[in-house]
């Protein structure tokens, strides 16, 4: 087998990248490559140039980087039947993971990667690419657009940009009108926050169950039916992060799907979030669980 170390050296500590290859290098008969991306999206060019090179070898590639650079990565698979996958983690959240509960922390010893099992787990496919952990729209696409927009007051201190993105959101930005259909069911209103998650976590602290299970084919739905912004859409989040579920339940519905599809009544565009990864100008978007599609390296012993 041929071990393949896609390393994002943007992504965690300065040094992450430095340190991988020199543990890497103790290695006396491990076959492997170490490539570095070069700017957001790299990872799905290199998945493509490594295949070709390596046509016919039996690959795992490590995918060592934050949420983003695992939806990079495994995008750029045209069939993800024949290989495995392995999440090295040093993104800032590094949201699916936390699905494997207190084994978590296991994920970041790379030696208990390279020596670990293979399972097989759920992913969400998309037209616009591949999700390992959530598909949504809404407040924390708003959110995660703002704080991009107010990147450049980080001179002021890193949390600004998010504090002023969460403010924005909460209380400014428009609460849109969508058309969403959960296997045969339609539901249509205002809604300001709609998820469709393999995991359970997005953005690290925000719960929208007390688990998941990644190997079942289901997605787990949380729609928030709530038009106004402002303090009400506050209470939710504040709620979902403290997960009290049972306060939300008449504002939000709550269900499990193999499939979703997702679209403004009005026709216009919108912005959907993939992993923490923003696709703007979708008009319509279709998701749906591929049940235990992908290979997934787990440190030994450990299950969901």
């Amino acid at each position: 087998m041929v071990h393949i170390f896609i390393i994002n050296p943007f992504a965690g500590h300065q040094t992450f990248a430095d340190n991988l290859r020199a543990r890497l290098s103790t290695y006396e008969h491990l076959d492997y490559f170490v490539f570095n991306t070069r700017y957001e999206g790299y990872e799905a060019e290199l998945v493509k140039k490594i295949q070709s090179v390596f046509e016919g070898e039996k690959l795992r590639f490590y995918c060592c980087g934050g949420s983003g650079t695992m939806r990079h990565m495994l995008s750029g698979f045209d069939d993800l039947s024949d290989v495995e996958i392995a999440f090295y983690p040093c993104g800032l959240t590094n949201d699916f993971l936390k699905v494997f509960g207190k084994s978590e922390e296991k994920f970041h010893n790379i030696d208990e990667l390279i020596n670990g099992d293979v399972i097989d787990i759920d992913y969400i496919k998309t037209e616009h690419g591949v999700a390992l952990n959530t598909l949504s729209t809404g407040l924390d696409s708003n959110c995660q657009t703002k704080m991009n927009e107010f990147r450049v007051l980080r001179f002021v201190g890193d949390m600004l940009p998010y504090m002023l993105a969460v403010v924005y959101s909460l209380f400014v930005s428009k609460t849109r009108e969508y058309e969403i259909k959960l296997d045969n069911d339609t539901h249509s209103g205002y809604f300001s926050e709609i998820y469709f998650g393999n995991g359970h976590v997005l953005g690290g602290n925000i719960f929208f169950a007390d688990n998941a299970c990644a190997t079942d084919g289901l997605g787990i739905t949380r729609i928030a039916t709530v038009k106004q912004r402002g303090f009400p859409l506050a209470m939710i989040l504040l709620n979902l992060m403290n997960k009290k579920f049972a306060k939300v339940s008449k504002k939000m519905i709550f269900g499990l799907s193999k499939t979703i599809e997702i679209k403004r009544t009005d026709g216009k565009p919108f912005t959907i979030n993939q992993d923490g990864e923003l696709i703007h100008g979708v008009t319509s978007c279709k998701g749906r669980i591929v049940k235990q599609g992908l290979h997934f390296v787990v440190p030994k012993g450990v299950r969901l």
